[in-house]
Order: C-alpha cells, then structure tokens, then sequence
C-alpha cells in the first residue's frame, strides 16, 4: 500500500469540507454534558466536533478529563475509513489505556506500543512499520510530548510510521514542558503544513535572539520566545488543536517551604561550585555547566535536614510524596514509622498492591516522577508534596494531575520544599517562567481564558 496524503486541510473520505472551529467548552457544564446522549463531557463533544472532519487533531486537554474516551470516539466515528488504530503511550501508562480502551468499547482493532518499546526494539519498530504500511489506519501518540526531541529515536521513528497512517491524533495535557519548539514538533508530527516552516525560520519569527560577549571576546547566543508573535503562531495551529482545562469545582492551595541545609551540604555544593568554575576555565564548554547543575541538583535534594524536614511534615498523612532520586527517596522513609513506598525496581503486581493499600492507609505514598507521574488516578488523596523539583515543567504538573482530576471533591494543597541554596530557586523560578508560557499560549487560544 502507498503512502496517503497527510494534508491536515483536506477532509476524511467522504466527509466533505472542514467545519469551523467548535467554541470553547467548559469540564463542568451540566447542561452542555446533559445534552449529549453518549455521556461525552462538553470539552470531549466539543473536541470530537471539531476533528470529525479533520484528518488530524491535537487534544491538549488535562489530565482526568477523558482524552482516552475521545480518542475511542473519534476512532468509532471512523470505524468504515479504518482497518486498525496503532495507540503508542509510555510503557508506564500502557494497561491503564487499555482498560480504558476496553472499557469504552473501541470498535477497530487497536495495536498498543510503548514509546520505549518503539526507540529500543528495531524488530518491533520493522514489524509495526510494515504492519502499518498495510492497513488504513490511525495512529495516536498518547501523551505526545515524549516525541518532542526530533534527533529521538522514538521520535524519527513515530514519523516515518506516521507516513502510512491516513488520520493523525496527538493527545497531553501538557503541550509545552519546555518552550515553542514542544509544540511546533507535536504538530509537525502531525503534519509540516500546518506550521509550513523549517526550523530556522521558526526560530526566528517566534524567537527572540539574545548575545552576551565576555571579557576575552568570546560570544554567547541565546533565544528567548517572543511574545507579540504567539498569536500568529495560535492562528496557525488552532483550526487542528482543541484545549479545554479542567475546572474541578474546589479551592487549590500552593505552598513552599525553604530549610536551611547542613554544613556538610553547604560545603560539598561550595567545592561542586568551585570545580564548575575550574572546570569552565580549563574547558569553555558548556558540558561543565551541565554536569554542575545535575550535582548541584542532587546535593540539595540529599540533605539529611531537609529530608527529615520533608518526613515530619508527612507522617501520618494521607498524602503523595514525589522525589527525583532514589537515595532521597530512602532517606526520607527512613524516618517514617509507617508509609508505602514505590520506585523502578518495585515490581509491577507489588505496584498494584501498594496502590490499592494507598485507598485506605492514611499514611504517606512516596513515588518517584518516573514511576508516578503518568497515567495514574489517585484522586483519593487531596495533597501532594514535592520534595525536591524536576527541571522538566511537564513531570510536575503531571505529577499535580495524579489528584486534581474530575470527580475531586475535597480542596487540594500542593507543597514545594525547596533547600536554602541557589539551585532550587533557580529550578523553581524557571518552572514558574515555563507556566507563565503554558498561560500565555493558553490567552492566545481563549481570550476568555475559560477553556
């Protein structure tokens, strides 16, 4: 079978022209929900409106507000155009989408594959590839934001099966983790006509370009978004993109909490700071930077003081506990006289358990962003702490997403810990810069700012 178009403006087979965009929907309008009498929330009708006669869609909505029913949906409207639906999410997420898919009863054959799977299997990837070549077929990069590094392999891989596959479908909650560039490859995965722009123009036209010369002449370059223009890109993309926010109905409460570190800390990210410096003379190289940051990264979040801190503040509590490394994760359970604990090496029917015991013990879940993250509803739990910070913007507010979900109905507190040190102002300043992007975008989809 030959490739097929992948023109995004061009309507399914027989399905005539593209409708305008559908307007804004909101999670918790009981009557737009009532009206629709397959139980579809208003943010999932609105969104199976607008890609009805679309051969792409990018579903940018939150988490816990059904993005797997919509996907089914669209995959049954379609049921006569299709012979099979490849659905490609973490491995991490995988049997939860296919309960879900299973749940919502998915009327065209659907091939699960997990990103991971994808980039480390040449086999798998040979196998899918011809597979697709043979079928008509739609693909959908569940949590779309893992082919967002176009040099991936998962990535590179994803298009060239994309290529055979007559109808595209991108699915997050979080559309940018990052900057611009996370949407402009979502959405050229989808299709390179809807941006219609190479790299270098892009960078450019939605980019600010920035220079600092330093004493011995040597130049640095760097691109910061460019504001005024965000709306040109909004127009582009949005007749092929449909956001909506998740409007739980309860008060949401953020704090932060600073501890002053031990001397042993304070000294070993002193001589980590003192070899940075040494190491950027001897190398003038941003490498030195890199490795700087990650251990400083790592000093902080290891304080025995802080880690205690965090365990005092948690015991007893019916509450989820994220931490960005293992020995931080240790050491903080250490200190607890009761909790459950999960990480990589817990394995996968001990994880059930643990989260089933999670329903009714009132003590705290201590998870790793790697293992708890995606895909998981534990909406039982209405706090969430974080005890150290991802540089990523995407893991937190996923991470957030594990208890602000549609059905919550209890006030939700979320509490940062962040160490007396230069680092952890720095990581948590820079995610509060990623979300003032998020929000920005968002103004330039809905002025009103109610999707």
């Amino acid at each position: 079978m030959t490739n097929r178009s992948t023109d995004p403006t061009r309507p399914a087979p027989g399905e005539g022209s593209a409708r305008p965009p559908a307007a804004p929907a909101h999670a918790d309008d009981p009557a737009a929900r009532a009206a629709h009498p397959l139980g579809l929330t208003a943010p999932q009708a609105g969104a199976l409106e607008r890609f009805a006669r679309l051969k792409v869609g990018a579903a940018f909505l939150e988490q816990g507000m059904g993005k797997s029913r919509l996907a089914v949906e669209l995959a049954n409207s379609r049921a006569r155009q299709l012979d099979a639906v490849l659905w490609v999410a973490p491995y991490s997420v995988l049997a939860t989408v296919e309960e879900e898919v299973e749940k919502w009863d998915c009327r065209v054959p659907v091939r699960f594959l997990g990103y991971q799977t994808l980039s480390q299997s040449d086999r798998t990837y040979l196998d899918v590839l011809q597979w697709a070549k043979e079928r008509r077929l739609m693909v959908i990069a569940d949590e779309s934001t893992f082919i967002k590094n176009r040099t991936s392999k998962r990535h590179e891989r994803l298009t060239e099966i994309r290529k055979s596959a007559d109808y595209a479908l991108v699915l997050t909650g979080t559309p940018l983790t990052r900057d611009l560039w996370d949407l402009k490859r979502q959405l050229d995965w989808l299709s390179p006509k809807i941006i219609n722009t190479d790299d270098r123009a892009y960078r450019y036209r939605y980019f600010t370009m920035h220079k600092q010369v330093d004493g011995d002449g040597g130049e640095r370059v760097w691109f910061e978004t460019y504001p005024p223009n965000v709306a040109h890109l909004r127009s582009l993309m949005e007749p092929y993109i449909f956001e909506a926010r998740l409007n739980i109905g309860v008060p949401e409460t953020a704090r932060e909490y600073e501890y002053g570190v031990t001397q042993e800390t304070q000294t070993a990210y002193e001589e980590e700071r003192d070899d940075f410096l040494a190491a950027w003379a001897e190398w003038g190289e941003e490498m030195a930077l890199y490795r700087m940051l990650g251990n400083l990264k790592k000093i902080s979040a290891l304080d025995p003081g802080k880690c205690a801190a965090v365990a005092e503040s948690v015991a007893g509590q019916h509450t989820i506990v994220f931490c960005q490394y293992l020995e931080e994760q240790q050491q903080i359970a250490g200190h607890l006289k009761h909790h459950l604990l999960i990480n990589g090496a817990t394995p996968e029917a001990e994880r059930r358990e643990i989260f089933r015991r999670s329903r009714s013990e009132s003590i705290p879940l201590l998870l790793t962003y790697g293992t708890g993250s995606f895909g998981l509803n534990l909406q039982h739990m209405s706090t969430c702490h974080f005890s150290s910070l991802p540089y990523d913007y995407g893991q937190v507010e996923q991470a957030r997403s594990r208890i602000r979900r549609l059905g919550q109905t209890r006030e939700l507190t979320y509490v940062t810990h962040l160490a007396d040190l230069g680092i952890d102002r720095l990581i948590a300043k820079n995610l509060r810069k990623k979300d003032w992007l998020a929000r920005l975008l968002r103004r330039e989809i809905d002025p009103t700012t109610t999707l």
